[in-house]
Formats: structure tokens, C-alpha cells, sequence
């Protein structure tokens, strides 16, 4: 098996940033950043500031506009750029400059940068002409515009080119899985095929030749030809599921339908079990839909042969109030009967309730107040068929 291409702890904690924060539109790294420059602005204004404003209350609510730009900082960069540089003449605040050039260099074209740069470092030089601005020597602001003007440009560039990374591995992961599901999709039709393709071909060709032996009742003989009718019914059904397993189709694996209800209530009366079916105007119903009320039937049918084949039984099929339901009922047997031991008893109802549950139905199955036993197959016909 081709082996995938895990998520560092890195890439797992930056993917959990970009991550939308509960039902908001603003993601956890938005909100982070918010956080930062409030702090930042917030214990800058209550200071003695550097800025136009030498009052803390209208320095606070400077900031306090500053911080709330930020929230637009993936889809104004620029502007909230500009909003930062006007907090830094009013209340001297360098925080919410180093952030913003960050989302601009993250967020802007590439061709872009140099120009940014350019603008962010106008800070330096605009941030020592304000009123009560520390002296300080040539090296010192030459570092200081390094600092708040080189490193978050650089950051944000490789920010953006890291998070490309990220999508071209998740791509090649996408690809390595699809790959992976397709060769086991593959080696599952060929095991399918040579196993039970051949197993079920000698049934039929066996229950074929049973027809034609002299002296047969006519009794065996029509036992004999519904079992190589069914025989030869599963390995047309056996080739369409392998068919959807080469070609890589999560749809319907198989045509039948609901006008295929009256086959498959023959079949079971050919088995000598008494069934009635009732149906009322069914209109269109999606494949999926009409698949599972198709093998809700089967299902329950077989289980009646396996365990009360005496037993009478009763099929409804029905859509009403935007639901189609599917019930199968039957009635204790008559007379104490063997049951029919198959192996993997019991998965067929657990692949049903799979199945129901994956379309938003409800499915119950369970014994009656009479002795016997009833399916109830409930789904809604305007749900979309969600695949795992």
C-alpha cells in the first residue's frame, strides 16, 4: 500500500489558526491578531504617548478603532495598513504597523512587497518627528526599521509560501489516497470474482443440469430452476458491483428499483413462502433511495426464510409527506420450524442500518406483539445521499 504523507505538528497547529472561530467568518489567527494589537495599542495608550494625542481617553479610543480594523485584515490589508499608520501619529502605537505589514505581505500580490517595505519603513522616520519622541542615534532607528519593518514583511512572504506547501502536500495526499483506494478497489473485484464468479457459476450450472435428470419430480425441478434462477440473478448482480469497484463509482452498485419489488416477491414465493405486496403511487424516488427500500425487502424476506419459513408475510411500500417508508412484516410460525443456519448472520440488518442512517432515515427491526417480526425502513426523499 502506498504510504500517505502525514501532517507534521506544524502544519497541524497552522491549519488549526486558519480554522474559522465557532460560526464566525473570522478565523482563530484573526482573532489572535486582534488580541495582539489590543494589548499592544490598549498599554500603549495609557502611557504618556508619543503621538498628536497627549490625552489617554482619546488615545484609548484610537486604539480601539485600530484593534476593530484589524478584523478586515485579510480583506482590506492595505487599508487596514493605513489605519495603523494613523493610529501610530495619534497615539504613537508601533504594534498594530508590525501587524499590519505582516497581512500585507501575507495577503498582497508578491510584487508587492518591495513597495510595502518602502511604506513601512516612512514609520521610522514619521515615528521619531512625533512630539516626544526618545533621542536616539542613526543605528539605533536603522534597527528599529529593521525590526518592525524587515521582519514582519519576511514573515508574511514566507507565511504565504509556507501555506502553499501546505496545499500542495494535502493535493499530493488527496492523490496517494485515490490511488491507494483504487488498487484496493481493484484487488477486491478480482478476489470477488474468482471466488464467488466461480462458486456461484457451479451453483447455477448444477441447479441447470438438476432440470434435465430423468425421473425428478416436478416439485425438484421448480425448486431446482428457482435456484438457478437466482443463482444466475446474483452473478448479474455480482458484475455490476464489481463494475463499480473498477470504476471507482460510490453511486447506486446496482440497478434495481422499485418496479424490481414484484421480481423479488416472486422469487420468494417460488421458495414457497406466502407474501403479499402493497404499494401506492411511488412517483420518482432518487437511485439510492429506491436501492434501499429494495434491499430492506430482500433482507427482511431472506430472514423470514431463514428463520420462519412458514410463516405468511406482508410487504408495504410507500411514499407520504416527503418520506418513503418500506415495512416488512410477517407472522409467527405456524408450526415449529428448523432455522437455517447461515454463515455471518446478522450483518445484513447492520449494513442496512448503515446505510439507512448515511441518507437521514430511521430503521427499526424488531419483534412484535403477535410473535412475529416486522422492518421498518424510513427515509426522507429530499435528502442528499451523504457518502463517508
Amino acid at each position: 500500500m502506498t504510504p500517505s504523507i502525514a501532517p507534521d505538528a506544524f502544519e497541524r497547529w497552522y491549519s488549526a489558526l486558519a480554522k474559522p472561530a465557532g460560526r464566525s467568518r473570522w478565523t482563530r489567527a484573526d482573532l489572535l491578531i486582534v488580541g495582539l494589537v489590543a494589548v499592544g495599542s490598549v498599554n500603549n495608550a495609557l502611557k504618556p504617548t508619543t503621538g498628536l494625542l497627549c490625552d489617554a481617553v482619546p488615545a484609548s479610543a484610537v486604539a480601539l478603532v485600530v484593534t476593530a480594523g484589524f478584523l478586515w485584515r485579510r480583506q482590506a490589508p492595505l487599508a487596514v495598513a493605513l489605519l495603523a499608520m494613523v493610529g501610530l501619529v495619534l497615539d504613537g502605537a508601533r504594534t498594530p504597523v508590525f501587524l499590519a505589514l505582516f497581512s500585507l505581505a501575507r495577503y498582497q500580490p508578491r510584487h508587492r512587497a518591495a513597495v510595502l517595505t518602502a511604506v513601512g519603513a516612512a514609520a521610522v522616520p514619521l515615528k521619531a518627528m512625533l512630539p516626544g519622541h526618545p533621542e536616539r542615534s542613526l543605528a539605533d532607528d536603522l534597527l528599529t526599521s529593521a525590526f518592525y519593518v524587515l521582519f514582519p514583511v519576511v514573515f508574511g512572504l514566507g507565511a504565504r509560501a509556507y501555506e502553499r506547501s501546505i496545499v500542495a502536500l494535502r493535493e499530493e495526499r488527496e492523490r496517494r489516497v485515490a490511488r491507494t483506494r483504487a488498487a484496493e478497489r481493484l484487488r477486491l473485484a478480482r478476489e470477488m470474482h474468482d471466488v464467488l464468479g466461480h462458486r456461484i457459476a457451479i451453483i447455477a450450472m448444477h441447479a441447470g443440469a438438476l432440470e434435465f435428470v430423468a425421473g425428478v419430480k416436478p416439485e425438484s425441478r421448480q425448486v431446482a430452476r428457482a435456484i438457478g434462477d437466482t443463482a444466475r440473478a446474483g452473478l448479474r448482480d455480482l458484475r455490476q458491483v464489481l463494475g463499480a469497484l473498477r470504476d471507482g463509482d460510490d453511486s447506486v452498485v446496482a440497478g434495481h428499483c422499485l418496479s424490481d419489488l414484484e421480481e423479488l416477491v416472486a422469487d420468494a414465493r417460488s421458495s414457497g413462502l406466502s407474501v403479499t405486496l402493497a404499494t401506492n403511487d411511488l412517483g420518482t424516488v432518487p437511485p439510492e433511495i429506491a436501492m434501499t427500500a429494495y434491499r430492506t425487502v430482500q433482507e427482511a424476506l431472506t430472514n423470514v426464510v431463514k428463520h420462519a419459513p412458514e410463516a405468511d408475510a406482508e410487504v408495504w411500500v410507500s411514499t407520504a409527506d416527503g418520506m418513503l417508508e418500506a415495512v416488512v412484516c410477517n407472522a409467527p410460525s405456524p408450526v415449529p420450524t428448523r432455522r437455517i443456519t447461515v454463515a455471518g448472520d446478522g450483518f445484513g440488518m447492520i449494513g442496512l442500518r448503515e446505510r439507512v442512517s448515511l441518507l437521514g432515515g430511521r430503521f427499526h427491526a424488531g419483534p412484535t406483539d403477535a410473535g412475529g417480526w416486522r422492518v421498518v425502513t424510513s427515509v426522507p426523499l429530499d435528502n442528499p445521499v451523504v457518502h463517508p
